[in-house]
């Protein structure tokens, strides 16, 4: 039986995704993808620091044999390079298209996510889980499906260019969903071996900003937000740091406590829900277009719910 405590943790982490989203699209009008990314790892490496002091122990670590010790490090390896490559192609992709488009195209993770808990794991595979899962992902790709021109023959130059944007986009997107599905299932791993996922999050974010950092050497536009010429836009860096505490520091935690008390599988399914969220609040907020294709997706998505939670 599910336990509501781990509904609950999701319900968190999902929302605060969402909102993380928007704030992505809105600073990233302003700044550049890469910096913006190092901003956010310093800023995440230092809050997930003080939540593991706060709430995790390190003295795991003593512990463990030098095989699972190895193991672990590799998998926080693994995982914190994984999210942040997938974190960096998809604030690219949001500065090619919406938010409501690039955001539920993430969620193809799970396709990478099922497997990875079946043979690995050795998780159930509920049909339930299976059949409300596919409808959600259903909906996932009416929300990101590309509006119809309404004059084919005739278009401009600048629509042309927006359907190439609009491609290069998705497909960043979905290169992003990949790595955050391998992000997921690493950390999962990290996790079952150290039992803490305060120090384990703390410790993948850690080897990701010391891994960019030092790629930021031989690529300087990493530490452009640390020049003179864009101290006017220091604030949208702080945006974005602020958003990735909240999400990648604190949400992702919250998701993997919610794993350890419902399993990957099912709670992987559930954060399913999150474009639905993020996209009521990209109409509200980012003022971005309501299309009536939302409606039906969001009939999917409940429809997907019901099933998993209730059959």
């Amino acid at each position: 039986m599910s336990d509501l405590v781990g509904y609950i943790l999701t319900l968190d982490a999902l929302f605060t995704w969402g909102m993380a989203s928007l704030v992505y699209k809105f600073s990233l009008g302003k700044v550049e993808s890469k910096p913006s990314l190092l901003f956010r790892l310093f800023f995440v490496s230092c809050s997930t620091f003080i939540f593991s002091l706060l709430f995790g122990t390190f003295s795991f670590i003593f512990l463990l044999s030098s095989q699972n010790l190895t193991d672990y490090l590799i998998a926080c390896l693994v995982s914190g390079l994984s999210v942040t490559v997938g974190d960096l192609l998809y604030f690219i992709s949001l500065k090619k298209i919406d938010a409501s488009r690039a955001f539920p195209l993430t969620q193809l993770s799970l396709i990478f996510v099922y497997p990875f808990a079946f043979f690995i794991f050795g998780e159930e595979l509920k049909i339930s889980i299976l059949l409300g899962g596919l409808l959600i992902l259903l909906s996932v790709f009416i929300l990101s499906s590309k509006d119809k021109p309404k004059n084919i023959e005739n278009r401009s130059e600048k629509e042309k260019k927006e359907s190439e944007n609009l491609f290069l986009g998705i497909l960043l997107a979905v290169g992003a969903a990949i790595l955050w599905g391998l992000s997921i299932v690493s950390f999962n791993q990290a996790r079952i071996i150290s039992n803490d996922v305060f120090v384990t999050n703390f410790i993948r974010i850690f080897f990701a900003a010391i891994v960019i950092s030092l790629v930021g050497i031989f690529q300087r536009d990493f530490y452009s937000s640390f020049t003179k010429v864009n101290r006017k836009k220091i604030k949208y860096f702080v945006f974005v740091g602020v958003a990735g505490v909240l999400s990648l520091g604190l949400a992702d935690t919250l998701f993997y406590k919610a794993v350890e008390i419902n399993g990957l599988v099912l709670t992987s399914t559930f954060t399913a829900n999150t474009p639905m969220v993020q996209q009521v609040l990209s109409i509200l907020i980012l003022k971005e277009k309501f299309r009536k294709r939302f409606i039906f997706a969001v009939g999917l998505i409940i429809a997907g719910n019901y099933i998993i939670l209730f059959l």
